[in-house]
């Protein structure tokens, strides 16, 4: 569910889902970054992601 201030933000009641994407970077296996992307209203998307490495 959304924070307050994402459903401000958003325009959406505080009962909508959100999908909330988190990118994480690695070096090896020891995470240097972290950051928390994208904040979706999960009602009105549907998600189709590939990343190629």
């Amino acid at each position: 569910m959304p924070t307050p201030e994402e459903a401000e933000t958003l325009h959406i009641t505080a009962g909508v889902p959100v999908l909330t994407i988190t990118r994480r970077m690695l070096s090896g296996d020891r995470p240097y970054e972290v950051c928390r992307d994208i904040v979706i209203p999960a009602d009105r998307i549907t998600l189709d992601y590939s990343s190629d490495l």
